[in-house]
């Protein structure tokens, strides 16, 4: 027998389904072991050593998670372009003859070599220190002991070989080795298993330089996703400039690569930097591209921040100046035209210590509407917002108007509230946006003459007012002089 009684019943989903907060910063790029093509998250440096050894992208993460405390998302690569040892620079008054042995290093490092103590190859008595960052950082003062060679720790087993004779206190040896990296290929190949994995992520920090036949196939993989409506974007590194290239000659070749080139999906930097490694050798001050810094700002900050912002503070651990304060790497505010070109580079400001983004910029064609990284980071999570909302209007019934077939003005309502709430709550809360470009500020406007019954398809449009970012400032100062107004009777 059935009795009164009040029924209330929890139901979920109510609130709408947005897009996850806090999206996972990822990587790509080589190391010496660990799986291939297999996307996975790290939170502890040591966890990213012990799975993936070393190379550019253990060095990549390991400072990223130091510097910010946030967990990152790797994809190792391929490496079929082997890396070279460079070629070797000596200045020795002793006459043994130093060589250097053609094994592929495992990163980018500049080995130097210093005599403290002379002597005779194959006799004890020799001491020296080592380097592996150009003799910033120097090792404690070692013996050569009867040895005849010397292998750089960590290197992957790049040495340099003594022949009979002396060394004499002071001679030394450098050189500039260059990492292994992925080809075009096998880019591609760990960007499709990105694409493939469940995580949440926002950017991706293709670690290795990029020319134009990898820059098509980020591309790509970039134009898929904006098709499939789940948007990315990019951040990479043209090589660094080689030894003894010019600030000129550097830029020259960099336009004869990329000038016919454009994304609004890129950020493509140029240039180097000295950045402290916090890898399995953490204190060194390595050379590196300017995207390593630029791209780990960028993982840790919301959607709608210009990294170029000197409130958020230097990039920590990064220099582009010598030991005697002289610029040795790209400086913006030093040697303007990389930013013209449209790649993102570093710079000093007069009055600030450190250095800094000079403006985060896309890699697009003149006029578009995508110029700073916020303007495609923050369409992206408008995108993804609405796709998450319209996946659930899906297959549900519309009532039309009996008369006309077109759209009743209530449900269109009901559709257009839905989609500007689902917007406003990502865009507005912590402001990303100035509002929506619609009467009223709405950011969505649905079409009332759909013919809903034969086509089944609805369409409507949005509209966001972005953020302006303001980079100049014009004001006039001076100096006032009360006695020369004219003075009231």
């Amino acid at each position: 027998m059935s009795q009164p009684a009040v029924n209330i019943q929890m139901i979920d989903g109510a609130l709408g389904t947005l897009p996850p907060g806090d999206k996972i910063h990822t990587a790509v790029g080589t190391a010496t072991s660990g799986p291939l093509n297999t996307p996975a998250a790290f939170a502890r440096t040591k966890d990213v050593i012990a799975t993936f050894g070393a190379g550019p992208l253990v060095e990549y993460a390991c400072a990223y998670i130091e510097t910010y405390k946030r967990p990152i998302l790797l994809v190792r690569t391929g490496n079929s372009v082997v890396g070279l040892p460079g070629t070797l620079v000596t200045s020795v008054t002793g006459t043994s003859v130093v060589t250097l042995d053609t094994t592929a290093p495992n990163d980018d490092y500049e080995p130097y070599f210093i005599v403290t103590t002379g002597g005779t190859v194959g006799t004890a008595g020799i001491m020296f220190q080592w380097s592996l960052d150009g003799g910033r950082v120097l090792s404690p003062i070692t013996a050569l002991g009867t040895a005849n060679t010397f292998v750089f720790p960590g290197t992957g087993g790049l040495n340099i070989d003594f022949a009979a004779g002396t060394l004499i206190a002071g001679d030394r040896v450098s050189c500039r080795t260059t990492a292994p990296n992925w080809n075009a290929t096998e880019l591609a190949d760990a960007l499709a298993a990105l694409v493939g994995t469940t995580s949440n992520w926002r950017e991706v920090h293709i670690v290795g330089p990029i020319d134009a036949t990898a820059f098509d196939a980020i591309e790509l993989k970039m134009q898929a996703l904006s098709s499939a409506t789940k948007p990315k974007y990019w951040i990479g590194n043209a090589r660094m400039p080689n030894v003894g290239e010019s600030e000129s000659a550097y830029r020259t070749v960099l336009q004869g690569i990329f000038s016919s080139k454009t994304t609004v999906f890129g950020d493509l930097c140029a240039g180097a930097c000295k950045l402290t490694s916090s890898g399995p050798n953490p204190g060194r001050k390595y050379r590196r591209p300017a995207s390593w810094p630029i791209a780990a700002r960028e993982g840790a900050v919301s959607d709608e921040i210009d990294t170029a912002d000197v409130t958020l503070g230097a990039l920590p651990g990064v220099s582009v100046r010598d030991a005697n304060g002289n610029a040795d790497e790209h400086d913006e505010s030093l040697n303007p035209g990389l930013d013209d070109d449209r790649f993102t580079v570093l710079r000093t400001h007069d009055g600030y210590g450190g250095v800094y983004v000079n403006r985060p910029r896309l890699f697009s064609a003149p006029g578009s509407d995508f110029f700073l990284v916020p303007h495609i980071r923050v369409m992206n999570l408008a995108r993804e917002t609405l796709r998450v909302y319209f996946m659930g209007r899906l297959n549900k019934p519309v009532l039309v108007d009996s008369k006309s077939g077109f759209i009743l003005e209530q449900e269109a309502l009901d559709i257009e509230d839905g989609a500007d709430g689902a917007l406003r709550s990502v865009l507005m809360a912590v402001p990303k946006a100035s509002g929506g470009g619609f009467e009223g500020g709405k950011f969505v406007s649905i079409s009332r003459t759909d013919n809903l019954l034969s086509t089944r398809t609805l369409t409507g449009q949005g509209r966001i007012v972005p953020l302006a970012y303001v980079e100049f400032i014009n004001f006039d100062l001076g100096y006032f002089n009360p006695a020369l107004q004219v003075q009231a009777a």
